[in-house]
């Protein structure tokens, strides 16, 4: 009995001896922060490896972990919907014919300036879903007392017609982007109307002294118009654009011809609110019903607005 409790003890402490270096010096580990010096035995740690394998193969884990990158994906994806509104100042200097008043029409040039401007408001702006936009773009402005001479070479003598003009221009139209494998270019052709709404009001002298109030003229009218529209990325982080837009309309519906260029930069100071500079020229020439308004309106504009 005795020689069969010493021979499993030597072989119980054989064992411990072949296998000590086997497993983890425990005596080093002096802290949680020295668990990483742990060796671990090359096939202990294969197994451990191949059993980690089999684990991370058959649980869920992975699909989780997948379901997060296509998430991630689609959140960075383009909104489907957006919308930006700006309103903006026009500096505009105008110039061209008006009338009848008198029987007369006459001719003016205006720069822009504040006196004489009895005031003024326009803003732009977009609803757009995926490829199609609902674009608009509304200025007021009343202009106060302004000189017009008559345009008639016949008349021995110089007439002029102090002229107030209350003008309101509505562009509306419907604009689809065209597809574009390029980031930072976007294409828009756009159609619709520019409606316009107008009150002419003025003051005949004579160069004899005289003077007479002329009738004044009221009257409202739609031109279709067509048009281009760019938009332009110009620095990696997106923080500075451009933009140029064209159009032209009437086609001898109302006006005879009406056209808008329209061209600038923008810089965004944060993620929402756009800072713009731009130029603006908008033309019209409209002579029906003995009212003549044919006039060039241009300068520069400055904007700031919101987008979503």
């Amino acid at each position: 009995m005795k020689n069969i409790l010493v021979l499993v003890l030597l072989i119980a402490f054989s064992f411990n001896a072949i296998g000590k270096d086997k497993y983890p010096v425990l005596s080093e580990v002096k802290d949680l922060a020295d668990i990483n010096k742990i060796e671990l035995n090359s096939s202990f740690s294969k197994s451990i490896d191949k059993s980690l394998e089999k684990y991370n193969s058959d649980n869920d884990l992975s699909s989780l972990s997948l379901n997060n990158k296509i998430s991630d994906k689609s959140s960075s994806a383009p909104k489907k919907f957006n919308f930006s509104i700006m309103p903006y100042a026009w500096f505009a200097a105008i110039g061209g014919t008006v009338g009848q008043f008198d029987g007369q029409t006459y001719g003016f040039n205006k720069g822009f300036t504040f006196e004489g401007l009895h005031m003024y408001a326009a803003f732009v702006g977009k609803i757009k879903y995926e490829r199609m936009s609902f674009v608009f773009d509304i200025s007021y402005v009343n202009y106060k007392n302004f000189g017009a001479v008559s345009n008639n070479p016949n008349l021995p003598d110089e007439i002029s017609a102090n002229t107030t003009a209350k003008q309101a221009v509505y562009d509306l139209f419907i604009a689809y982007l065209f597809p574009s494998k390029s980031k930072k270019t976007m294409v828009d052709i756009y159609g619709g109307g520019r409606l316009w709404n107008l009150d002419l009001e003025a003051t005949v002298m004579r160069p004899d002294g005289s003077v007479n109030s002329a009738p004044g003229y009221s009257n409202s009218w739609l031109d279709p118009v067509i048009g281009v529209n760019a938009e332009y990325v110009l620095d990696s982080k997106g923080k500075w654009g451009a933009w140029t837009k064209g159009d032209i309309g009437g086609f001898g519906v109302n006006s005879q011809m009406t056209w808008q260029l329209n061209a600038g930069f923008a810089y965004m100071l944060s993620e929402n609110f756009p800072l713009t500079l731009g130029f603006k020229y908008l033309g019209v020439n409209y002579y029906k019903n003995d009212l003549n308004w044919t006039v060039n309106e241009y300068g520069p504009t400055l904007g700031i607005g919101y987008r979503y």
